[in-house]
């Protein structure tokens, strides 16, 4: 009696993390993976480089601002999926939009060249560096 209830139990549990599981494969949308804009960041001697990959974004769905020494970038994903029997009846129709948005520190920037772009899935920035630095070296005395 006691091992059939454990086997019911633990049973139980693993048809919960099936379920589980399986919603997280049928809803990609919604993990925690997806929702990050995945990026590099390079500091050269003379300016910034940053790549973004937003595969499926449409360029007009994509935000560029600079403000404070950071670079902020706003994505926003349109998708919908339609699946039809045989006969052309629409069985599932399915749309999904969600907004992710990365923030990246990049002092000294020269704001009128910035330049960006979108090629294959990748937005590319290149973010010059000023040449009329604020810094200035403090002596300690």
């Amino acid at each position: 009696m006691a091992n059939e209830l454990s086997d019911r139990f633990n049973g139980m549990f693993h048809d919960w993390d099936h379920f589980f599981n399986d919603f997280n494969h049928l809803m990609p949308a919604f993990s925690a993976e997806s929702q990050q804009l995945k990026s590099d960041v390079v500091d050269l001697d003379d300016h910034y480089e940053v790549s973004v990959d937003v595969p499926g974004i449409n360029k007009k769905d994509i935000n560029l601002s600079y403000q404070g020494d950071t670079l902020t970038v706003t994505a926003t994903r349109h998708s919908s999926n339609t699946e039809k029997d045989d006969k052309g009846n629409i069985i599932t129709h399915e749309r999904t939009e969600g907004r992710v948005q990365r923030s990246y520190y990049l002092p000294e920037v020269a704001l009128d060249k910035i330049k960006a772009q979108v090629d294959d899935g990748v937005l590319k920035i290149t973010l010059p560096k000023s040449e009329n630095s604020d810094k200035q070296q403090i002596t300690i005395d």
